[in-house]
This record gives C-alpha cells, sequence and structure tokens, in this order.
C-alpha cells in the first residue's frame, strides 16, 4: 500500500501540468467570451436614455436612434416566435464632448460597467464610424462579439485593429463606395465632373478613393475638383459650373453642405448677357447631381418637399425609404417591418444575427464566430447577403455593393420624360 501512495504521489505534478496545459488551450482556442443565456448589449447615441422598447419611437434626422428601433423591433418580432434574447441598452451621449467627438475613457467606464454587471452575449453598436472607435478596442481587448450595424469607416477594420474574429459590419465600406462611385461615373461617361469633398475623414477619404479609381479606370473625365470650407459660397461657383458646361456633380460629404448646394443649383438662373458663357442653357436642369451616403438625407426622396429640377441621385448601400409627410414630428412609431428606413434594417438583422449566439454552442478557432454569423444567410431586411470574410467585412458581392438611386423628388432622366 505504501507503494501505491508514494507512485500516485508521483502523478500528481504531471497531471497538473496536463490539466493546465488543457486548460490553457481551451483559452486560447476559445478567440470569444461569450454567455449563451447572456443578453445582447445595443451601445447607442441620443439626447435621451432609453430604458426598454416599449414607448420607443425613431427619430429620423438620428441614424443611432433609427438603428435602435430596428433592433427592438427584431426583438418583438423574435419573441412572437420563441425565445429571444434579452436587451441591455447603453447611451454613450454623456460621453461626448464639444457636442461632437467621444471621450474614450469615458465610453471605456461605461462598457466595463455594464460587462461587469451581468453576462453578455454579444453587443451590437448602432453608432456612426465617428463614434465607433472606443467600442471596437474595448471589444477586442475584452474578446466580446461585436456587430457593428452603421460604420462604414475602412480604418475601424484596419489591420493594425487586430479584430479579426471578434468585429463584423453589417454595411459595405467606404472603399467599396468609392468604387462604386467611380464606375458610375464610368458607365454614364459624363464629360465634364464636379466633384465636392468636404476636409473632413468621410469626405477626403472618398476625394482620394475616386479620384484613384478614375485615374485606373478607361475613362478621363474633366474634373473639377472643389473642397467645401466652412467659407465657401456655392452661389459664387453658379456662373463657373454652368459656363463650364458641367454635366455632373458628385458631393462627398454631409446633408447639411450638400442642402446648400443642391439648392442654389436649384434656383440659379444664368446671365444671358453674358457672351464668353458656351452653356446652351441657363439653368442646371439636364444636370446629374450624385450624392455620397452621408450626404443624403430622407428628406430629398419626399416629392412634398422637394422638387428638383435636375436628376438627384443618391449612392446608398439600400433602398432609400421615402419618408411620410405626416409625420411632421420627425419621430415615428415602428409598426411595419416592410416598411423600415434603411437605419433600422441594419438593427433589424444585427439583432438577429447576434441572436445566433444564443442557441450555439461555444465555437473553437479564430473562425469561430464568422461561421456563426456567416451559415446559413440571413433572410436580411436590408438585401444584403451577410458573408463575412477573415477580417469581419461584408464579402463585395452584388448584394452588398453601393447602388445608385434616382430620388422620387427629381426630375426624370430624358429617357424616361416621354412616358410621363
Amino acid at each position: 500500500m505504501q507503494q501505491v501512495l508514494q507512485w500516485m504521489r508521483h502523478l500528481v505534478y504531471p497531471v497538473a501540468g496536463i490539466f493546465l496545459l488543457w486548460a490553457g488551450y481551451q483559452v486560447l482556442a476559445d478567440t470569444y467570451i461569450s454567455d449563451n443565456n447572456g443578453q445582447i448589449l445595443v451601445v447607442y447615441n441620443a439626447d435621451t436614455a432609453l430604458q426598454d422598447c416599449s414607448s420607443l419611437t425613431a427619430d429620423v434626422e438620428n441614424l443611432s436612434e433609427q438603428a435602435l428601433a430596428g433592433v427592438c423591433q427584431a426583438y418583438r418580432d423574435q419573441q412572437k416566435q420563441g425565445r429571444a434574447p434579452t436587451l441591455q441598452f447603453l447611451n454613450v451621449h454623456d460621453s461626448v464632448e464639444d457636442g461632437q467627438t467621444l471621450n474614450a475613457g469615458g465610453v471605456y467606464e461605461q462598457l466595463s460597467a455594464r460587462v461587469a454587471h451581468g453576462s453578455l452575449l454579444g453587443i451590437v453598436s448602432v453608432l456612426t464610424s465617428p463614434d465607433s472607435q472606443p467600442v471596437v478596442r474595448f471589444c477586442r481587448s475584452m474578446q466580446i462579439p461585436l456587430l457593428l450595424a452603421l460604420a462604414a469607416n475602412n480604418d475601424l477594420l484596419s489591420p493594425v485593429e487586430d479584430t479579426n474574429g471578434l468585429v463584423f459590419r453589417m454595411m459595405p465600406t467606404n472603399r467599396e463606395q468609392a468604387l462604386d462611385i467611380a464606375m458610375w461615373l464610368q458607365k454614364r461617361k459624363f464629360a465634364r465632373v464636379a466633384l465636392f469633398h468636404e476636409p473632413n475623414s468621410f469626405g477626403e477619404y472618398l476625394h482620394r478613393q475616386v479620384n484613384n479609381n478614375l485615374k485606373t479606370a478607361d475613362y478621363s473625365p474633366v474634373v473639377y475638383q472643389f473642397e467645401v470650407r466652412e467659407q465657401m459660397e456655392f452661389a459664387d461657383l453658379m456662373p463657373q459650373l454652368l459656363c463650364d458646361r458641367i454635366d455632373a456633380i458628385v458631393y462627398l460629404g454631409f446633408a447639411s453642405r450638400a442642402t446648400d448646394l443642391i439648392d442654389k443649383l436649384k434656383w440659379y438662373q444664368g446671365d444671358k448677357s453674358n457672351k464668353r458663357c458656351e452653356a446652351k442653357s441657363q439653368s442646371f436642369d439636364g444636370l446629374a447631381v450624385l450624392l455620397s451616403s452621408g450626404a443624403y438625407q430622407e428628406d430629398f426622396n419626399d416629392e412634398d418637399k422637394f422638387k428638383f429640377p435636375f436628376t438627384a441621385y443618391a449612392m446608398l448601400p439600400t433602398k432609400p425609404f421615402q419618408v411620410r409627410s405626416s409625420n411632421a414630428d420627425r419621430r415615428h412609431p415602428i409598426t411595419d417591418v416592410t416598411e423600415l428606413a434603411s437605419a433600422m434594417q441594419y438593427g433589424y438583422d444585427s439583432y438577429r444575427l447576434m441572436s445566433r449566439l444564443a442557441g450555439t454552442a461555444k465555437g473553437k478557432g479564430s473562425d469561430a464566430l464568422r461561421q456563426i454569423f456567416s451559415d446559413p444567410p440571413l433572410d436580411s431586411r436590408t438585401g444584403h447577403d451577410y458573408q463575412f470574410d477573415d477580417r469581419g467585412e461584408l464579402k463585395p458581392v452584388d448584394k452588398n455593393k453601393y447602388q445608385v438611386y434616382r430620388l422620387a423628388s427629381s426630375r426624370p432622366e430624358p429617357s424616361e420624360r416621354g412616358n410621363r
């Protein structure tokens, strides 16, 4: 018996070592932390905090609120079908400094408190790109699954951020948008293009990419470059645009200044006595105006509020939502999934994808989350095919590209006018 006990004591250290190696392997093999019975944390930015989904209405001017409303609608729909992961809400509005940028430290504190408070299935962020980086970095550090519903900035999932296998983007990137803008210009073969861009991260990035894509294309339009500074007066540019016979304008920026430009184009009438101007028309009736996704606002697609004498388009990842004029207070409840605005559709799909983790055994390896989110394909509200690559980006199939949509308030194209 004494020999048996001595032999067992000799086994203690090897067995303990093997156990520790096995435990270490399990930690390394599990590349994300998720509780199958946990809640989905939704991070958003709004003026007022939300306690639950019961009384939520969406402000059509706040994309984060719209996407949040879509999450709530998906939660209600899934409740009717059976088990639905419950929701937590985190409003990061209190961490906004100077009315614009988020304080990263404040966001980390808020997220840490929520993680410590209870178990999580994963996080859905309905923040736009400028607000998203602190959330991305927190989830990378804590190994928490994250779905970005609205953020399209390429840098968020760049290799230096090391987000592979943890962070997934629901929207095509700005790089894809720039490529699709250049391809549209090439296809239409405009001769003279005015390219307006704002000197911010969104406008500058699109500007560089569109120009680079045009240089490599078998298409050489005359491109007039305009940087939209605060002091720029669009009215001063109207004679030049008219006399240079610009046939297409592309605006790379946000809706506030794009609205100002469109307003000046709409009402401008040229000087007939100017003999040096070779323009055949004294207005911009034959012009094509393309707005980048950030420059589009849903009122542009409302025929009761806008009536453009030219053909206006928007480059968007989903079909534009037409605001009903009855919603005079700019807020409306969610009543019909088929009529969700685009940001709501992204929130809706984000909840449905994240809820897959509740019914799935915890995966192993760096590819586990991608396989769970990608297979089987989701019957999405956005129309996207949520098949992700190794970096968490949507695979660039036709369904995941930006499309050019002619706005309802736009003048019909020449080929359409004879049918009206």
